[in-house]
């Protein structure tokens, strides 16, 4: 039997940490100011990511050979994200809150995993392609439970969804790379267009976990772990101890592709995603609460990743399916 990859683990760990550092660092020095950041957010999102999503979806050979696997994939990355809103929930109960935004925030936040930049160094590091590409059609379902379930319990249902979200260029570009494979378009490009795909691609994730460095930092100051210590508690039981545990029962029990078990336990073992503190701010609800249980989920995650990965592969033998993307 293949032995568990604790060195891949660790390694796309470390370049989580080294480039999120990166970014820290960056905004401490000025070397990277605020009034930067949209527009480098915007490359990203508009440009490199949707490259990043075209080189890895296209071609893809499990996406390919059976294309009633989309509706699956996004159905669960949709329940996934639904799941740990209503689990979130469920646990607002245990706290006391100043108010309802801060309850509706928690709920909101702590239900989110970072399902992008934390997630695709580690699936690109332990599983390859395959699985990388099925992880970003996964994204899909989760995009969509955000803007509509999501923003639901940020609201408590006073705020008309704005359904215009759920078109965004990494739909666009999933759609797009869908098209081409079905279509037999993928085998008309050009292998240096697909080249040129892969290096402006290859800038989508360090680019974005800079961002996520100095958004971070940014925040720091207002960090106050002593007042929140009850929610950080409650947001890392469910973020880093239940859900985990649920996802990897579920990718056990789930009679779907290896990659897409894999998919799921990469996603268990994230932390809270860091823009739900952008989207609480616009849609009025606690972006402070957000902060720090988002600060919390992060830091405690160094510990977690490596631990939920390397059991999740374990209970679901996934190691041959380690071996083949070697």
């Amino acid at each position: 039997m293949p032995e568990l990859p604790y060195n891949k683990v660790f390694l796309s760990l470390l370049v989580i940490v080294g480039w999120a550092l990166t970014g820290m660092i960056l905004r401490k020095f000025a070397l990277l100011k605020p009034k930067w950041d949209i527009m480098l957010l915007r490359t990203v999102i508009w440009f490199f990511y949707p490259c990043l999503i075209i080189k890895n979806v296209v071609g893809n050979k499990a996406l390919a050979d059976d294309p009633s696997l989309l509706l699956t994939i996004i159905s669960i990355g949709f329940l996934a994200l639904a799941f740990g809103q209503i689990v979130s929930s469920l646990a607002a109960r245990l706290i006391t809150f100043e108010n309802p935004r801060q309850r509706n925030t928690f709920i909101f936040t702590t239900g989110i995993f970072n399902y992008g930049y934390f997630a695709f160094p580690v699936a690109d590091a332990l599983f390859g392609k395959e699985t990388f590409g099925i992880l970003l059609v996964f994204v899909v379902g989760v995009e969509v439970a955000i803007w509509s379930i999501g923003i639901l319990y940020l609201t408590s249902g006073e705020e008309k969804l704005d359904w215009k979200k759920l078109v965004n260029p990494p739909i666009i570009a999933v759609t797009i790379a869908l098209v081409l494979n079905w279509s037999g378009g993928a085998n008309r490009i050009n292998p240096e267009s697909i080249k040129m795909l892969d290096v402006m691609g290859q800038f989508a994730i360090p680019l974005g976990l800079i961002l996520i460095g100095a958004t971070l930092f940014d925040n720091l100051k207002n960090l106050n772990i002593r007042k929140y210590m009850h929610q950080i508690t409650v947001a890392c039981c469910v973020r880093q101890l239940f859900l985990p545990s649920t996802f990897i029962i579920m990718a056990v029990l789930l009679p779907v592709l290896p990659e897409l078990k894999a998919v799921l336990i990469i996603e268990a073992a994230m932390p809270c995603g860091i823009f739900p503190i952008v989207i609480a701010k616009h849609y009025g609800g606690s972006p402070n609460t957000a902060l720090q249980i988002i600060m919390g989920t992060t830091f405690f995650s160094v510990l977690t990743i490596p631990l939920w990965i390397m059991l999740g592969i374990y209970f679901t033998g996934l190691q041959e399916l380690l071996t083949s993307a070697s």
